[in-house]
């Protein structure tokens, strides 16, 4: 990969509401876990890309689906199996439809370009959005802009990993091999580009160190550390928590 300029636009805030700070601490770095979690979200709850003030990331990864748990009654029900010829949802049947009128010659991402096109113009268009669809358009901006981040940022922190990696993986076992853990990650977190580590809390840099001295790989551990610590992971867990509150929203009884 060449360090060329993005062709990708701008990124701005997307989502109504933004996590919070984590206040939840990996049990190895700490005997009691704070009590105090998240406060509750609607599931359509999206995390605003990089903006003039990103919110920082939380220190414990899984703090940020917190606020999306569904109420107990809904996780009971998923005990029972739902069938699977329950209909798609309207943006499923819309871009199924939306495919079929194009000539089966054409390119898959022709398909899947026009398909996302008409579905965004429409919504755009009637001015109005549910929020299952602004959840879709936000998991959408995330991935098409890479969360925020830009090119030279992915090749700065996937040096520093795959540094970081070598690193630990070369390092002695020893009795302090939190010391050595937390040490590494020192010099991993100083090193990430400076928006990437005002967001990034260092705990999250020993988490990923722990990671990389489990991985023998190389390059797993350069994309497995790369992604934690660019925030892809976040992204992924509250947008994967959205759509399944979504899902468990809209199979309850009316």
């Amino acid at each position: 990969m060449t360090n060329r300029r993005s062709e990708r636009p701008p990124t701005g805030r997307l989502g109504k509401s933004t996590p919070g700070r984590g206040t939840r601490k990996f049990a190895s770095e700490s005997p009691k876990l704070a009590a105090e979690v998240p406060r509750k979200r609607s599931f359509d709850a999206t995390w605003p890309l990089f903006g003039d003030s990103p919110p920082p990331f939380p220190i414990d990864p899984a703090a940020a689906v917190l606020g999306l748990s569904p109420p107990s009654a809904d996780l009971k029900a998923l005990a029972a199996a739902a069938s699977e010829t329950t209909p798609g949802t309207n943006r499923q049947r819309a871009t199924a439809k939306i495919k079929d009128s194009l000539p089966t010659t054409a390119p898959e991402w022709v398909h899947a370009a026009h398909a996302l096109a008409s579905w965004l113009h429409e919504r755009v268009a009637r001015g109005t959005i549910d929020p299952t669809d602004q959840a879709a358009v936000a998991r959408a901006w995330a991935a098409f802009c890479l969360g925020g981040v830009t090119e030279s940022q992915i090749m700065r922190v996937a040096h520093v990993v795959q540094r970081a990696h070598k690193a630990i993986r070369e390092t002695p076992r020893s009795k302090d091999q939190q010391g050595a853990f937390h040490a590494a990650a020192g010099v991993l977190h100083a090193a990430l580009p400076t928006a990437i580590r005002q967001r990034m809390p260092l705990e999250r840099a020993v988490f990923v160190v722990r990671r990389l001295y489990d991985e023998a790989d190389s390059w797993a551990a350069i994309v497995e550390g790369t992604t934690e610590l660019l925030g892809w992971t976040d992204y992924a867990r509250l947008h994967a928590a959205s759509a399944i509150r979504a899902a468990l929203e809209r199979s309850r009884p009316p």
